[in-house]
């Protein structure tokens, strides 16, 4: 039995019990007490600051969309497919340079890279308000994705780090949650930026310059405010972290002593689940982007003005953002992560077929199938990666 004051001492390096994954942590009261006093604090700390990051790292992704309709093309004489390829070599960057990234990650401490990750896209995103032609624009693009590309899997390995299992599934939907958080913002902050007038620029060159300083004077603020692993965090007490280093190690999930090692690569590569995942999340993937990257386009095809399309993309992030902070209980309600799957799949085909088949000039039909699919389609991107940390954390 474990004493009122203080938790369990850590178990020698033969001792250690490996707690199974779907077996609920047995503590004591006051060990609960202190469990809950530790996760607020990383609540409040880590997990506020990189869910702001990810919220702004949206923001910036989603500058270009609503740069578009903002004047940007008109200004650089684009044609034919030029903010296409914009659009496209994002994701050619991201995909070169993500495995890297990951594996730099487990080298580098996890506080100078998610920031110098941050600080790096933010420094591309202010360069591209000073593109001068489509070329220009398709490589700032292309070298955001490449710098971009550690931040998100670099943050939700990062969360995995702090918390056991049993509490990873909620953080990764808050996580994902705030990518909407972030797309809400965007549009109402557009529409500001468009009717204004600075230093005589143009408002798709304000749209970039804004956003790039937001997340630039974040990057610079999570050196202050991340730490790099449980044992040893500053800013907890010293009961808390002989608990959750006691139960990290319980879980063979103690970030700060986990090696990589060539085979566990190798079972990794050869899973087929983890294939499975990938396909899920890529289908996933593609369905969503069509709210983040073309959500402004869509809306404003159907007349309206390029301030009012940007406010309406408030409400369809809305709709991002409430389908991803829901994930832990619709799985919960779903009764597992593939069911919970496969029914936020039907939704968004719903959605798509309500868009595709819906006449072109009906308009409210269109923005109710918009606002289902951006409510639906983000989910199974955000189940996959909380199952795998819950079950494969390391």
């Amino acid at each position: 039995m474990v004493s009122d004051n203080e938790a369990r001492p850590l178990l020698a390096a033969d001792e250690v019990e490996v707690h199974h994954i779907n077996k609920p942590l047995s503590l004591s009261s006051k060990e609960e007490e202190h469990l809950h006093s530790y996760t607020r604090k990383c609540d409040r700390r880590l997990l506020l600051y990189i869910c702001t990051g990810y919220a702004l790292d949206s923001l910036n992704k989603m500058a270009l969309s609503n740069a578009k309709i903002a004047g940007l093309t008109a200004d650089l004489n684009l044609h034919g497919y030029d903010i296409n390829l914009a659009l496209g070599v994002y994701y050619l960057g991201s995909f070169i340079f993500q495995l890297p990234s990951n594996l730099v990650l487990k080298s580098v401490k996890p506080t100078y890279w998610l920031c110098s990750s941050m600080f790096a896209w933010s420094l591309v995103t202010l360069l591209t308000a000073f593109v001068a032609n489509a070329g220009q624009l398709a490589f700032c693009r292309f070298l955001f994705g490449a710098v971009q590309a550690g931040y998100l899997t670099g943050s939700l390995y990062y969360i995995s780090y702090w918390y056991p299992r049993e509490l990873v599934r909620q953080r990764m939907g808050f996580f994902f949650a705030s990518a909407g958080l972030g797309g809400i913002c965007i549009g109402p902050l557009c529409a500001l930026l468009t009717s204004m007038e600075v230093f005589g620029l143009r408002a798709w060159q304000n749209i970039f310059l804004f956003v790039g300083s937001l997340s630039l004077v974040w990057s610079l603020v999570g050196l202050r405010v991340l730490e790099d692993y449980p044992d040893t965090a500053t800013f907890i007490t010293d009961v808390e972290r002989k608990l959750i280093v006691h139960l990290m190690a319980r879980q063979n999930t103690l970030a700060s002593t986990r090696i990589i090692s060539v085979r566990q690569t190798g079972m990794a590569a050869r899973d087929a689940k983890i294939w499975l995942w990938t396909l899920i999340d890529f289908c996933a993937n593609g369905a969503t982007q069509v709210n983040g990257m073309f959500g402004p386009t869509l809306i404003a095809s159907q007349g309206y003005s390029t301030q009012t399309a940007q406010l309406l993309t408030a409400l369809t992030n809305f709709m991002a953002f409430s389908g991803m902070a829901s994930i832990a209980y619709i799985a919960r309600y779903a009764k597992g992560s593939s069911n919970a799957i496969a029914l936020s799949n039907v939704i968004t085909i719903v959605g798509f077929l309500i868009a595709l088949l819906a006449p072109s000039n009906s308009a409210m039909t269109q923005l109710a199938a918009l606002f289902l699919f951006s409510f639906a389609s983000p989910q199974p991107a955000a189940h996959g990666p909380a199952w795998e940390m819950a079950n494969q954390q390391g």
